[in-house]
């Protein structure tokens, strides 16, 4: 969602990027109990001493992680458009290069659940389907996918967490500088 700038203000539901880099840590190890216990209830430990003999080379793994970070954003963006049915031109892709974050932000206001919706939408699609498949499947490469994939929504949780207060029907508007929204 959106990048960083200073602490939040009144009536914001933001928090500072470094903040949301930190829930993202802390998410870190979560995610990973989440995916691995029950793939190893299901399948055994064994299969999860499998994991390394998965990975691919360094350059295929960096150019699939980009690709997953553009679809990531990617479905930031669809679900601005589908949940918020805001016009295509309010909803913008970029990388903050001060931070190193790419982002997806929508200028338009929207409901705060479908702003929840939009945050959320890449956890689920590219973190928690391909830990489902794995989870049926056995497949050590699938949860090794998806458990990055969901690492990786660790920002979009915090900037979920940020607006835990926030009615479902409040409108609300992407902070231009800080991870979250604003109540308009």
């Amino acid at each position: 969602m959106s990048p960083a700038g200073p602490g939040p203000g009144a009536g914001d539901a933001t928090m500072s990027v470094a903040r949301a880099n930190l829930v993202a840590l802390a998410w870190l190890p979560v995610s990973g109990l989440v995916a691995a216990a029950p793939f190893a209830v299901l399948w055994s430990p064994d299969r999860l001493r499998a994991l390394p003999s998965t990975l691919p080379s360094l350059p295929a793994g960096l150019a699939l992680m980009a690709a997953g970070v553009l679809v990531h954003e990617l479905l930031h963006a669809a679900g601005f458009l589908l949940f918020g049915r805001v016009p295509g031109a309010q909803v913008r892709i970029g990388f903050q290069r001060r931070t190193l974050t790419p982002f997806a932000s929508c200028g338009a206001p929207v409901t705060a659940s479908a702003y929840r919706a939009a945050g959320l939408l890449p956890g689920v699609v590219l973190g928690g389907l391909p830990l489902l498949a794995a989870w049926a499947t056995g497949s050590a490469a699938l949860l090794l996918w998806g458990w990055l994939m969901l690492a990786l929504a660790g920002g979009d949780l915090a900037a979920v967490w940020a607006m835990r207060s926030v009615p479902g029907d409040a409108m609300v508007v992407d902070d231009p500088r800080l991870v979250g929204c604003r109540r308009v």
